[in-house]
C-alpha cells in the first residue's frame, strides 16, 4: 500500500488501516494461539522437558507430575494491578473515524472484510469517500 502511494502514515490511514485490517489480524492471531495450544509436543530425549498437549499441560498440570504454578491475588493486588493498567477502549481506532466508517459502511452496504484484499477494497473505498468530507 505503502509502495503503490495509498497509505502515508497519517491520522486517517492509520485509523483506516485499523478498522479495516484488525478484525483478521485478530483472527489470524486467535487461530495461530489455537492451534499451537493443541498441537503436541514430542517426547524428547531429556526426561525432564515436558510433552503433551499445551492447553492440557497448563490446565491438569497433575498429569505430568508437576504443581499448578498460579498463584493467588488479593482484591487488593488486583486493584494496584488495574491501576497500573492501560485498559482497551472498546473503539480499536479513532472514535470518530470508527464512527464515520460505520455509518459510510453502513449507508453504502458495504461488508466489513474478512480477508486482506477485500480489507484493501474497503480501505480504499473508505479512504476516498473521507477524503472527499474532510
Amino acid at each position: 500500500m505503502k509502495n503503490e502511494g495509498q497509505f502515508d502514515g497519517d491520522f486517517l490511514d492509520k485509523n483506516l488501516v485499523i478498522f479495516c485490517f484488525l478484525g483478521i489480524i485478530q483472527d489470524k492471531l486467535d487461530a495461530t494461539v489455537d492451534v499451537w495450544n493443541s498441537h503436541v509436543i514430542r517426547p524428547s530425549k531429556n526426561d525432564k522437558v515436558p510433552h503433551g498437549r499445551p492447553s492440557v499441560m497448563y490446565s491438569v498440570p497433575e498429569l505430568y507430575d508437576t504443581q499448578d504454578y498460579l498463584c493467588g491475588i488479593t482484591p487488593h493486588g488486583v486493584n494496584a494491578c488495574k491501576e497500573d493498567c492501560t485498559f482497551r477502549s472498546t473503539f480499536a481506532c479513532d472514535e470518530d473515524v470508527f464512527r464515520l466508517c460505520t455509518l459510510i459502511v453502513a449507508e453504502r452496504n458495504l461488508d466489513i472484510a474478512n480477508e486482506a484484499y477485500k480489507a484493501l477494497d474497503l480501505y480504499q473505498e473508505l479512504k476516498q469517500v473521507l477524503s472527499t468530507l474532510l
